[in-house]
């Protein structure tokens, strides 16, 4: 078996990059080496330099060689499900009321977040080939990363519900021949659980696997490592290594970026020094490229200092400061019909959340009535407004008509479970006594119907609440005008990091195919029970799905903003996240790019020089695709700041100085 070293953090720490660089650096050392991205939004091949895909694609480094693989999830679930679909089919004939057709249209949904469930077991079966000493896992960012390592309870769950399916059969075998003998179903069962309590030793096991968290030299990192390393430990893995990232150096004179950025990383560093005091804690200094290719990640970490050969020389006016660019208006970005939302959407750390909240307020001091909604498990929308948010909506103070609220989907998801299960428990308790059924193992499987819901189901629960709080009535204010219809003008989503996000766009749709699935056996069931109004509910869900869906596709009402960075790597994602974007039919109207660089030390001019680059090759790219009447996506920009602007105040200056970018007489000319 091999060792596994998991590489995790919050979106945008630069998880891929530490992780590349790891596993070249472990070839050196003659092991055999496999290196993995389980992130739905794969980019290790943008960090290698060359393509990556599904199938272990091999590097060499020096006289080893690194194997190197993008996890194709839906691939890996086919894989998994073929041995053993026979078997669920089995188990199902014998323990509900479904027949063949309806099993396969339950497990086989393509479920969108299945990276989560099936990500582990494939590493698991990769390290089985006996071909590596070490993988090396890039993960998703920090949210999902937990629910990946949260596999077996996952598959507890399932060998649960079919154990449960089963036993109904078991009985009425040991009734008719006075014993029962197991078959494959049962060790299909077995293996399911023996799976999971392998899989959580293994996690739990130092010689078996370790995490290096990586975190920036920031409050809101610091925060969010503070949080994944508690949920880590409820997991059973512990967390000895920290790695802070992308440390800015001292700049060469004073500047008014780069100056006040190194005084504030100097204090987060030693409060994480101070508050992780069992942790091994490695710096890494930035560099001024981004480390892309064998050669700049075998670099990263060992030099402190980029060597100044490959700097292009500029001129000293070369770049025309964002203050000559016209004001941006965030109005623009809204859909022209009533009660919208605005979705903020991209690669981890690029500014989503920040971005958004910024948009909020900005919205709400022009008279609009804004709620700011955080769907990233992860959230980091209360740091970002440095105030408490939970899953209720709370008044941001001092903007008036802006609230705030961090959607909780297991709580949504376990409300309806509890919901669902209650009108089953109602259903049998009702049931005449001595009836021919055995109750008890039929309420049972009815129970697990919703437990055998595809991966992401819980966010989908979540997310049909923007349904309500679109549609939601206004609450008595004075002052209100009498044609008010919504309590809400806009509503802005603050998204999960881009893979997630798309997995939620897609989730509508699948949802509604399992909730079609759901009703065909409730159907069934209601001929021998009578289910009251159990089908009725499960219809009235479908149908909000149906309005989500049909509401993410009006460009009148639902717009998705992407974030962005002017750097390469985040660039290629933007790429496909737009592309993806127009696949769904989701309106994109603009691009906000975060983080602009307005420093006047050498080292900030060469920065502005590549983000020029990168912002012309953005808008090249970034093009309102495939239609004649259709305008060209406007690209916004945004200052670096530092320290970050948190809080309302701050961030209601900071979104005062975005501006519309212009491809006209703003490259930077090499001198």
């Amino acid at each position: 078996m091999a060792f596994f070293h998991f590489f995790g953090g919050k979106g945008g720490v630069g998880k891929t990059t530490c992780a590349a660089a790891h596993a070249l650096r472990a070839c050196d050392g003659k092991a055999r080496v496999l290196l993995v991205s389980t992130d739905p939004a794969h980019s290790l091949g943008d960090a290698l330099g060359v393509p990556v895909g599904p199938r272990p694609r091999a590097l060499r480094v020096g006289r080893r060689t690194l194997h190197a693989l993008e996890l194709d999830a839906d691939r890996a679930l086919e894989r998994w499900m073929r041995s053993r679909a026979e078997d669920f089919r089995v188990i199902a004939r014998r323990g509900t009321y479904l027949d063949d057709e309806d099993v396969d249209q339950v497990i086989g949904l393509s479920a969108p977040g299945v990276d989560e469930l099936i990500g582990l077991l494939e590493l698991r079966r990769l390290s089985r080939l006996g071909k590596w000493d070490v993988v090396v896992v890039d993960t998703a960012p920090t949210g999902h990363t937990i629910r990946l390592l949260e596999t077996p309870e996952a598959l507890e769950r399932i060998a649960t519900v079919l154990d449960e399916m089963q036993a109904k059969h078991r009985l009425l075998a040991e009734s008719i021949s006075g014993r029962y003998r197991p078959d494959a179903a049962d060790d299909t069962i077995l293996e399911i659980a023996d799976e999971a309590t392998g899989l959580r030793a293994m996690l739990g096991d130092k010689a078996q696997c370790k995490m290096t968290w990586i975190l920036l030299p920031e409050a809101m990192s610091i925060a969010e490592t503070d949080d994944a390393l508690k949920a880590l430990a409820t997991l059973g893995m512990e967390v000895r290594d920290l790695l802070i990232n992308r440390v800015t150096a001292h700049p060469s004179r004073t500047c008014p970026q780069c100056s006040p950025r190194v005084h504030a990383e100097a204090q987060a560093i030693a409060a994480v020094r101070g508050h992780f005091r069992k942790c091994n804690v490695v710096v890494v200094r930035a560099t001024e490229d981004e480390p892309r290719g064998t050669a700049a990640l075998l670099l990263l970490g060992r030099n402190d200092t980029v060597a100044r050969t490959t700097n292009p020389r500029i001129a000293r006016t070369a770049i025309s400061p964002l203050a000559e660019l016209r004001r941006a208006s965030v109005s623009e970005l809204l859909p022209k019909g009533r009660s919208r939302l605005l979705f903020f959407g991209g690669k981890g750390g690029v500014g989503k959340t920040t971005c958004a909240a910024a948009a909020a307020i900005a919205l709400a001091r022009a008279s609009l009535r804004v709620l700011v909604l955080s769907t990233d498990p992860a959230h980091s929308l209360a740091d970002v407004l440095a105030m408490q948010v939970g899953d209720e909506e709370r008044r941001v103070p001092g903007i008036r008509g802006l609230y705030a609220r961090e959607l909780d989907a297991r709580a949504a998801f376990d409300k309806e479970r509890a919901r669902y299960h209650e009108a089953i428990g109602a259903t049998f308790r009702a049931l005449i006594p001595g009836s021919r059924m055995e109750a008890s193992y039929d309420r049972a499987v009815m129970e697990d119907l919703i437990d055998l819901a595809p991966s992401g189901i819980d966010e989908i629960f979540a997310i049909v609440t923007l349904i309500d709080a679109l549609n939601a009535p206004p609450a008595p204010r004075r002052g209100l005008p009498a044609t008010t219809r919504y309590k809400w003008d806009t509503i802005v989503v603050d998204t999960a990091p881009t893979g997630h996000t798309l997995r939620l766009l897609a989730m509508p749709r699948v949802a509604l195919e399992w909730t079609h699935a759901v009703l065909r056996v409730l159907l069934k069931y209601q001929r021998l029970l009578g289910l009251g109004n159990l089908a009725a509910d499960v219809l009235s869900f479908a149908r909000r799905l149906r309005s989500l869906e049909t509401l993410l596709r009006d460009p009148s009402r639902t717009s998705f903003v992407a974030v962005t960075r002017a750097a390469e790597l985040p660039r290629a994602e933007t790429t496909r996240l737009l592309t993806a974007l127009e696949g769904h039919r989701i309106s994109c109207p603009a691009v906000v790019v975060d983080a602009i660089t307005v420093g006047t030390c050498e080292r900030c001019r060469r920065t502005a020089f590549r983000e020029a680059a990168e912002l012309d090759a953005l808008a090249r790219s970034a093009q309102e695709p495939r239609s004649s009447t259709a305008r060209a996506r406007a690209i916004l920009v945004a200052p670096a700041v530092y320290p970050p602007p948190y809080g309302v105040e701050a961030l209601a200056r900071w979104v005062g100085g975005w501006r519309r970018w212009h491809r006209t007489g703003t490259r930077a000319k090499e001198s």
